[in-house]
């Protein structure tokens, strides 16, 4: 491993992922290079050699402007991070002059349109049937009024649960919507089940079709004390083991993908019968893999920093033994908060006296 780009390193996904490469077995060597589409959110990455001011996923000359930095850097490998570059970056990877670790193109826009997904779980008995709401469709109303109530609406793309409510009510879910569109934001809408329970995300990586490691940490709290209509990042989690949601996890990622390859994250709540369901799939890093990454210096196992392990798959690099799932202990305790960093705790040993 030499040289490695990575795109939306002023975001706190890309930022993690650099931090993560920096600190492995190959931090020393590697030639990191960052792009980000804001130039000022470059200065906030202090794990980067070089860094690059990258025109917009969309724009006509991001595909040239990633081909010079690789040429320039001798970039090996192309990992992009914000949801319109993984786009990009699929969809033009014949032109982009580095090794990338995404999964085919079908798959990847699946796993990027919230109602494409759904609805692939639908068909696998994994979800209930998933109900499009789109600003140009007469026959939205109509729709809100055969909905089951309370349901969860959210923006059919996006990352972070962008736009999403608890609809309690069809007049909840019509406002809701309109809201949005009256403020000019043409966004397109997905309403599905509401599901209460506890809340997951399953962590993996594959090569070739093949599960080479995966860990499940559970949602505790929210940064911010998240509220209705608010994106967001989780606070407290824990590493838990659980086959069921193992097996949901799995049988989510190749009912998008026959042939599963890459970065594959799936987002899972329990229904009212505690049965994990499948939310939404990324197949790049989610902001809280450095969590792995630092369970990995802290312990002493390499294959726990993720981000290394894919650099290495995709550059078809030797990797240390790996466990296919439950990778991580289950008695390790992650937890953040804005502008204050971030800290593991083992066996719930936490610092903090009781007094009452």
């Amino acid at each position: 491993m030499k040289s490695i780009l990575v795109t939306g390193v002023g975001g706190s996904a890309g930022h993690n992922v650099c931090w993560s490469l920096r600190v492995s077995k190959d931090g020393r060597s590697l030639v990191l290079t960052g792009g980000d589409v804001d130039r000022t959110s470059l200065e906030l990455n202090m794990w980067l050699d070089y860094s690059f001011h990258l025109p917009g996923a969309h724009d006509r000359g991001y595909v040239g402007a990633l081909n010079k930095i690789i040429e320039n850097e001798k970039v090996e490998l192309v990992m992009p991070q914000p949801d319109p570059e993984v786009e990009r970056v699929s969809v033009e990877r014949s032109r982009i002059r580095a090794r990338t670790f995404l999964p085919d193109g079908e798959t990847v826009s699946t796993c990027l349109d919230k109602f494409a997904a759904l609805s692939r779980w639908y068909e696998s008995d994994l979800r209930k049937k998933p109900v499009p709401i789109s600003h140009d469709d007469s026959s939205n109303m109509q729709k809100l009024r055969q909905l089951d109530y309370p349901c969860w609406i959210r923006a059919r793309e996006g990352a972070g649960g962008l736009m999403s409510c608890k609809a309690t009510s069809q007049s909840i879910a019509e406002h809701w919507v309109k809201f949005h569109w009256d403020q000019g934001i043409k966004a397109n809408f997905v309403a599905e089940e509401y599901l209460p329970g506890r809340d997951y995300c399953f962590m993996s990586l594959w090569n070739n079709g093949g599960l080479v490691t995966s860990m499940i940490r559970e949602r505790l709290s929210w940064v911010g004390h998240r509220v209705v209509g608010a994106g967001g990042t989780s606070k407290l989690n824990r590493v838990v083991h659980s086959d069921i949601v193992n097996k949901k996890a799995v049988e989510a990622i190749r009912a998008v993908s026959k042939k599963p390859h890459g970065i594959f994250c799936v987002d899972l709540k329990e229904d009212a019968k505690e049965v994990p369901c499948p939310t939404e799939i990324n197949c790049r890093f989610t902001t809280n893999v450095h969590y792995l990454s630092l369970a990995s210096i802290k312990l002493g196992h390499p294959e726990w920093n993720f981000p290394w392990l894919a650099a290495r798959l995709a550059l078809e690099e030797e990797i240390p033994d790996c466990a296919k799932t439950n990778a991580l202990p289950d008695d390790l305790w992650f937890t953040k908060n804005t502008d204050m960093g971030f800290t593991m705790v083992r066996g719930n040993h936490w610092k903090a006296a009781e007094i009452f």
